[in-house]
C-alpha cells in the first residue's frame, strides 16, 4: 500500500512540475511576443473536434468522398486569411500560411531558426534505413549530406540526353497505333510516363536502367517479361517487380505523411514486402559500385557519391531520396503539363509550331541542350504548370527557438507574429501560387503568356511568390535535372503528335483536375487521345 501511495505521489508531483513548467514557458513566450510587438495569429474555424481529428478524418477520406484534399480543405481557408493557426494531433498549434514573406523567412533569411524536425525522418525511416540523408536530416548531418550531393551533381552527370532519347523512343513505341483518322484510342499516360522517368532516373543514378518500360510492354502483350533482360540490374528489377513495388511504397509514404506524429501506424505487410524489394535492389546497386575498380570511369550519381563516402547506409539513404524525387516530381510535371495542354489546343498548336522551328533534329538524335534551355515558350508553359500544380505543394519547418515571423499576426495578418520553439509552420505553396491578389483575377486559369510580362517574370528571380522547387539553402538540388528531363520529353512529344485531346469521359476543365499526393503532387488520372502529326 505504501508503495502505491509513493508511486501516486511521484506521479502527482511530476504532473504538477510539468504543468508549472508549461505555464512558465507560456508566460515567457508571451513576454517575448510583447517585447517584439507581435500579435496573435488568427485561429482557423473549420474544425470542431479536439486535436482537429474531424479535419484529419476528412483529409484522409477526401478521395473516397469525391473531395480534393488541397482544394476543398487545405488551400481554400488561406485565400480569405493568408495565415492561420489550427490545433493538431497532441494539442499543439500548427501555423498554416500562403504568405511569400513567411516563406522567405523560414526558408532563407531566418532559416537558422527553423529545421525540418523529426516528423519527416519518421515518415521515411523504414525506406531510408539508418543512414544520413539530405532530404530528412538537420544540422551537421544535413550539411554533411548536402555537401556530398552538391559535389556529386556535376554538370556532366546531369544531362545524358542520349539515354533520355532512347527511353523516349521506347515510350513512343508503347503508345498504341493510330487509327485511320490518325487518332489513338484513349491512352493511360501514367504508367508510360512514370516508367520512362524511372528508366532515365535509374540510368542517371546507377549507370544502368531498370528497363521498366521494356518489361511493361512485354507484359502487356503477354510475353515473358524476362525476355526484356539487358543488364543484371534490369534482370533483378524485373524479377522483383521493382516498378510495382516502387508505386506501393509511394502510396504508403503518402499515408504516413498525412498521419504526421502517428506515422508509425502507416504500415502493412504489403508495404513491408514492397520496401524489401527496394532495399534489395539498392543493396545490389551499392555493393556493385563499392566493388568496382575506381580506375574505370563512370558518370553515374552513385559513382560520384562513393567518392565521398563508402558507408552503404548513407548511400542507401541518399539514393532513396533522389530516386523518389527524381521519378515522382519529374513524372508528375510531365503528366500535369500534358493534361493542361490537352485542354488548351491553341497553346499546344503554338508550342508545336515553335518546337518544329527550334528543333529540326530527327528522332533518334538528341536535341541540342543549349537551345532546349533557352526555349522560352516551353519554359513559360512549364512555369505555368508549376504555378497551378506545384509538384511540391506543401513544405514545413519547425522552430528551433522562440522567434518572430514578419507577417501573419493580427486580424489583417500583416503584423509580426511570434512562433514558439517546437511549433510547426506549414507553407501551402499550392495556395500561394493561386492567390488572386498576387497573380490577378485569372489566377486559376492556365495562361503561359503571363510569363512574358517582365514584372511577372521577376517573381522567378527576385520574389517569393513562385517557389515550386523551394528556395534558400535547401532548394531542391535536382530541379535542373527535372526541368531538363521534362522539357526534353515535352519537346519530343509535340514533335510527334500534332494534337492532344482529353479523355471524352473526363469532366475536368483544367484547373479542377483531381490530384494525388505522395512525394510529389500528381494527377489522379492522365488519360489522353493523341493524333500523330507529320514532322
Amino acid at each position: 500500500m505504501a508503495t502505491l501511495l509513493l508511486i501516486g505521489a511521484c506521479a502527482l508531483l511530476t504532473c504538477i512540475y510539468l504543468d508549472l513548467t508549461r505555464r512558465l514557458a507560456h508566460r515567457k513566450f508571451l513576454a517575448f511576443a510583447k517585447a517584439n510587438n507581435c500579435l496573435s495569429i488568427r485561429t482557423a474555424q473549420d474544425q470542431n473536434w479536439p486535436w482537429g481529428l474531424d479535419r484529419l478524418y476528412a483529409l484522409l477520406t477526401a478521395h473516397r468522398n469525391g473531395k480534393d484534399a488541397l482544394d476543398d480543405y487545405m488551400a481554400s481557408p488561406l485565400y480569405a486569411h493568408k495565415t492561420l493557426q489550427r490545433q493538431s494531433i497532441g494539442g499543439s498549434y500548427v501555423i498554416e500560411t500562403a504568405e511569400p514573406a513567411i516563406a522567405q523567412a523560414i526558408l532563407s533569411t531566418q532559416s537558422s531558426d527553423f529545421a525540418l524536425g523529426s516528423t519527416r525522418r519518421r515518415v521515411f525511416r523504414p525506406v531510408e534505413g539508418p543512414g544520413i540523408s539530405a532530404f530528412t536530416s538537420d544540422g551537421a548531418d544535413w550539411h554533411y549530406a548536402r555537401t556530398m550531393l552538391r559535389s556529386s551533381f556535376a554538370k556532366e552527370r546531369l544531362n545524358d540526353l542520349e539515354a533520355t532519347e532512347r527511353n523516349l523512343e521506347i515510350m513512343f513505341e508503347a503508345i498504341e497505333a493510330t487509327g485511320a483518322d490518325g487518332w489513338t484510342d484513349v491512352v493511360d499516360m501514367q504508367p508510360l510516363v512514370y516508367r520512362f522517368v524511372l528508366d532515365s532516373a535509374t540510368k542517371f543514378l546507377f549507370g544502368e536502367s531498370v528497363e521498366s518500360q521494356t518489361a511493361f510492354i512485354k507484359q502487356r502483350v503477354h510475353a515473358d517479361a524476362h525476355d526484356a533482360r539487358q543488364t543484371a540490374m534490369s534482370d533483378l528489377a524485373i524479377s522483383d517487380g521493382f516498378a510495382e513495388s516502387f508505386d506501393t511504397v509511394l502510396h504508403w509514404l503518402f499515408l504516413r505523411f498525412r498521419l504526421r506524429g502517428l506515422a508509425f501506424l502507416g504500415t502493412s505487410a504489403t508495404f513491408r514486402r514492397a520496401n524489401k524489394t527496394l532495399e534489395r535492389f539498392l543493396k545490389y546497386a551499392i555493393d556493385k559500385q563499392l566493388n568496382t575498380d575506381h580506375s574505370k570511369s563512370s558518370t553515374s550519381m552513385l559513382s560520384g557519391l562513393t567518392e565521398k563516402t563508402r558507408n552503404p547506409d548513407d548511400l542507401r539513404a541518399q539514393l532513396t531520396g533522389l530516386l523518389f524525387a527524381g521519378r515522382d516530381a519529374t513524372g508528375s510535371l510531365i503528366l500535369l503539363t500534358l493534361l493542361l495542354l490537352s485542354r488548351h489546343p491553341e497553346t499546344y498548336a503554338k508550342l508545336r509550331s515553335l518546337t518544329l522551328e527550334a528543333f529540326p533534329e530527327p528522332h533518334g538524335k538528341p536535341l541540342d541542350y543549349t537551345r532546349l534551355q533557352n526555349f522560352r515558350y516551353l519554359r513559360h508553359i512549364i512555369n505555368e504548370t508549376l504555378r497551378l500544380y506545384s509538384v511540391l505543394p506543401l513544405n514545413s519547418r519547425i522552430a528551433t527557438k522562440d522567434t518572430v515571423i514578419p507577417v501573419g499576426g493580427g486580424e489583417d495578418g500583416k503584423q509580426p507574429a511570434a512562433v514558439h520553439k517546437g511549433q510547426q509552420i506549414m507553407l501551402n505553396i499550392y495556395a500561394m501560387h493561386r492567390r488572386k491578389d498576387l497573380w490577378g483575377d485569372d489566377a486559376l486559369e492556365f495562361n503561359p503568356e503571363r510569363w512574358e510580362d517582365p514584372k511577372r517574370s521577376a517573381l522567378l528571380e527576385d520574389g517569393w511568390a513562385f517557389i515550386p522547387f523551394s528556395r534558400g539553402p535547401r532548394v531542391c538540388i535536382g530541379q535542373q535535372y527535372a526541368l531538363t528531363e521534362a522539357s526534353y520529353c515535352l519537346a519530343r512529344f509535340v514533335q510527334r503528335f500534332d494534337r492532344l485531346a482529353p479523355d471524352p469521359e473526363d469532366p475536368g476543365k483544367g484547373t479542377d483536375s483531381k490530384k494525388a499526393i505522395a512525394v510529389a503532387m500528381a494527377p489522379a488520372e492522365a488519360k489522353l487521345r493523341l493524333h500523330r502529326g507529320e514532322t
